[in-house]
């Protein structure tokens, strides 16, 4: 017997995209899918529309709930889920047709916690992909080896679409996502690494990532963004202090100062945020002359790095 996947995909106001992207899954070169269609609430024809799928193919199932937000409807989706491995894919993107059926290959016949894969930022102005070139596919990795291969090769990236998780692994390790704030992939990212045994990754990109003009990554800055930007750092910091192994740490905060500069620059914020992150530490910490170097020009001279 085939194993199953559950894909979950919250729905919310994409009556234009959301046919792309349920066909990209109901398609699927591998037939045995759970497809989880979550209606956060949605004011438009999104719930009829995603009843419509769930009589045209009985592997879809409806979840009709009130808006709370993304990641409100993916934690709704998960204690839904079935299967063994559980996709998250956002309504607004697409899959290729063979994605399931090579992720699934990949997890072969181990325990694998994580299956991590590769994407297609389709932008307004072009393309960019998302590569785990660090880390080639047909390896077992530690949860060690792969964040410090990753991190160093600047590729450990945060979406939860990009990876196929194991659903026992998420249950049992808590591993939902936290709700009400912007980001909550970036927050969830260190949690789930640091939890798995065993990661592996597929050849190839298999995610049609589709910025939209008014997606959150495109739209205005403001100040609950900034904040929670600020709030996840901190509590990657909590998380980092917490692990004993001298050299993941020593990665994990590399990765951390990095973050934290990248954001102080993005949100204008030209003072020391977070409680333990002084001049040392972001200094002593940095994963390379480049990144010390911007971290230097950070802290001598804020003002001048501060993104318009």
């Amino acid at each position: 017997m085939q194993d199953k996947v559950s894909i979950i995909v919250p729905v919310y106001k994409v009556e234009r995209e959301l046919d792309r992207c349920v066909q990209s899954l109901i398609k699927q070169t591998y037939k045995n899918l759970e497809i989880i269609l979550v209606d956060d609430g949605s004011p438009d024809q999104c719930p009829e529309l995603c009843e419509n799928y769930a009589e045209i193919d009985k592997r879809v199932k409806v979840i009709h709930k009130e808006n709370g937000g993304l990641s409100d409807a993916r934690n709704a989706g998960l204690k839904q889920a079935t299967g063994k491995y559980i996709l998250y894919v956002d309504s607004d993107d697409y899959i290729d047709l063979d994605a399931c059926e090579r992720f699934i290959k990949a997890a072969g016949n181990q325990k694998i916690d994580i299956v991590v894969g590769n994407a297609i930022m389709e932008k307004p102005d072009g393309k960019e992909m998302m590569i785990h070139s660090a880390t080639p596919s047909g390896i077992t990795y530690t949860a060690k080896q792969f964040i410090m291969s990753a991190v160093k090769a600047y590729q450990w990236y945060a979406p939860a679409w990009l990876n196929m998780y194991r659903r026992d692994f998420l249950l049992d390790n808590q591993l939902y996502f936290k709700k009400g704030i912007y980001f909550e992939d970036v927050q969830m990212l260190p949690r789930v690494f640091l939890a798995a045994k065993k990661i592996t990754c597929i050849y190839g990109t298999f995610y049609h990532y589709i910025i939209r003009e008014n997606s959150i990554m495109t739209s205005q800055k403001d100040e609950k963004k900034k904040n929670d930007s600020i709030q996840n750092m901190k509590e990657w910091k909590e998380q980092f202090d917490l692990v004993d192994d001298v050299a993941l740490k020593k990665c994990l905060y590399g990765m951390l100062v990095k973050m934290y500069i990248h954001e102080c620059r993005q949100y204008g914020i030209t003072t020391k945020a977070i409680e333990g992150m002084d001049d040392r530490f972001i200094l002593g910490n940095c994963l390379n002359y480049k990144e010390r170097l911007k971290a230097t020009m950070w802290l001598c001279f804020p003002r001048l790095l501060i993104k318009q």
